[in-house]
């Protein structure tokens, strides 16, 4: 028999799947890991009016989920009915499908994690005497009775995945999918600041959100790195759309820079082209920084089709377009609103510091220059590699300007060092050849570090790659890290240390694990800071260890460490030749 007609007769013609095979396909595609369990188990809550609501995890909620809340709970009667598949109170004609507020309307979410999990599921209405308590383990009803119990619902979801070993095999790390649950968890806590939401695990609160009345509040209490910053306030309405929110400036968002939510009908969504609108309201900006901001978006049911994916976590708008321009001109008009409110105007020409006086005193051309207005030539050559003959003169010795760039002579003209992106190219560098081995500074005091409980399970996740950096560290109390060595030569403060564990847990590439952009990150907290006043000695270190370095022309995010200028440029720029 040959190989072909083998094949042949193994064949299996096309069959129904058997109802168990099928259901369990099915849970996959709704619940992805604990931090899907945690989403549909919030928004049951919220769709049944809860005013508080309590989530315990173990393991990151691959051992256990448990949330409770106050709500109007489920009858009796139809407990055992909302945990079957696309069982729903929210949906009785296809009509309602375009008219759909609540979070919850295809009736998935229970039955799914009954199916994968051991489920346990108890309940009671406010004017009932009871209550009911389900048990169910992959998909079939072990315990049903009666209970009494405040009014309210309880879910518990143990042991995910237990009897899918494929599918348990790919989730992550404990912190890692802990993070994942305590961001799910800080998304809703934002939509709902009216909500007490707590967090617990192993009896340790990781996080706890107690209802304020101004939204701003809480905005600032999920994200504590806002303290002092100013946020920009957006709010427009159209019948056919309302904007609220905050935003902070491109060119002002520091560490907040990976920080963006978009809530659409009071649910967190992925929408690129809102990114896109709040660039464009904007500007042109001279940092390469994203804005920070958090928006909520209200349409009309209608125009907005929130059932393109099983997890939700997409919609789509009728009218993109509308949406864009909205948006856009929504941001531009707050930009505009907060740059007339701030600005200032001087009372009396004579406050002018004498360097500007100066400055003015200067005659303007009153033909345009025949050469290009920018100092910094346009060319490549402005950063190309430095001949030999071009190296630094250091006889001539050394000058700093503003304390940001150090000028030296060289054989063919002049360079210009940025002293932060130098250092940070030769801490890079240096991360990376001596990997494992870094010289270490010990610290005589310890640092303590006050982190989030996501940035503590990064943490948790990278501390033996932070070690090969130079890093010892090590958990010391409910999201307190005790910092006892750094690298050697490095300028880290604590603040510096704060920062830098923010930027891990919010770097996709750092939580896979990648060295490279750690070192990345570290190089530039730990790099001589803008500002910082540096000796003759200090000057010429630092360039001839630049020099030293196999990629001298540019820090590890691209930015040029080196500018030239020939003598002809600069013969050039004074009408020489």
């Amino acid at each position: 028999m040959t190989e072909e007609v083998a094949s042949l007769e193994s064949r299996v013609g096309i069959r129904l799947l058997p109802p168990r095979i099928a259901a369990k396909i099915a849970a996959g595609e709704v619940i992805i890991r604990p931090s899907s369990v945690v989403k549909e188990l919030l928004e049951n809550s919220l769709d049944a009016g809860a005013a508080m609501i309590e989530v315990c995890i173990e393991r990151g909620g691959k051992a256990l989920v448990r949330v409770t809340d106050n709500g109007e709970g489920i009858a009796a009667q139809e407990l055992q009915l909302a945990v079957q598949r696309f069982a729903t109170s929210k949906l009785a004609d296809a009509g309602d499908l375009e008219r759909i507020q609540s979070y919850g309307f295809r009736g998935e979410a229970l039955a799914s994690m009954a199916e994968v999990s051991e489920l346990v599921i108890e309940s009671q209405r406010p004017e009932a005497e009871s209550g009911m308590l389900l048990q169910i383990k992959a998909g079939k009803v072990t315990v049903r009775k009666e209970i009494v119990r405040t009014p309210g619902t309880t879910v518990s979801v143990r042991n995910l995945f237990f009897n899918l070993p494929a599918r348990r095999a790919f989730l992550r790390s404990d912190p890692y999918e802990r993070r994942l649950v305590l961001q799910k968890l800080r998304d809703y806590a934002l939509l709902h600041h009216k909500i007490h939401i707590e967090v617990t695990s192993q009896r340790e609160t990781l996080l706890s959100f107690q209802p304020v009345s101004d939204w701003i509040e809480r905005v600032r209490e999920v994200y504590p790195a806002l303290r002092g910053v100013e946020l920009i306030r957006v709010s427009e309405q159209h019948r056919l759309l309302k904007v609220e929110g905050f935003i902070v400036r491109p060119d002002q968002t520091g560490e907040l820079r990976r920080m963006q939510r978009t809530f659409f009908n009071s649910r967190p969504v992925l929408y690129r082209a809102v990114y896109r609108a709040i660039m464009e309201g904007f500007g042109p900006q001279p940092s390469n920084r994203p804005p920070f901001f958090v928006l909520k978006l209200t349409a009309p049911p209608e125009m907005l089709d929130a059932n393109i994916h099983p997890t939700k976590i997409e919609v789509r708008y009728r009218e993109e377009r509308f949406l864009f321009d909205f948006l856009a001109q929504a941001v531009r008009k707050a930009v505009h609103r907060e740059a007339v409110k701030t600005l200032k105007f001087p009372t009396r020409p004579s406050s002018l510091r004498t360097d500007e006086k100066i400055e003015r005193q200067i005659p303007i051309p009153t033909s345009p220059p025949s050469t290009p207005p920018s100092l910094i030539p346009k060319t490549p050559a402005s950063t190309a590699p430095l001949e030999v003959k071009g190296y630094p003169d250091t006889h001539t010795g050394f000058w700093q300007l503003q304390n940001l760039y150090i000028l030296a002579q060289t054989s063919s003209g002049l360079i210009i060092v940025d002293q932060h992106a130098a250092h940070e190219r030769i801490l890079y560098e240096e991360m990376l050849e001596r990997l494992g081995n870094i010289p270490r500074q010990r610290l005589l005091f310890p640092l303590i570090v006050n982190l989030t409980p996501e940035e503590c399970a990064t943490f948790e996740e990278i501390a033996d790659d932070l070690k090969g950096l130079g890093f010892e560290a090590k958990v010391f109390g409910p999201n307190q890290v005790i910092v006892e060595t750094l690298p050697a030569d490095s300028k880290i403060g604590p603040r510096d240390l704060c920062e830098l564990f923010r930027e891990f847990a919010e770097t996709s590439e750092v939580k896979l694990g990648n060295r490279d952009k750690m070192a990345a990150l570290i190089a530039c907290k730990a790099a001589i800071k803008a500002g910082s006043t540096l000796s003759q000695a200090e000057m010429e270190s630092l360039i001839n260890r630049l020099f030293r370095c196999k990629t001298p022309f540019f820090c590890p995010h691209g930015r040029p460490t080196v500018i030239k200028f020939t003598m002809d440029d600069l013969s050039k720029r004074f009408g020489r030749i």
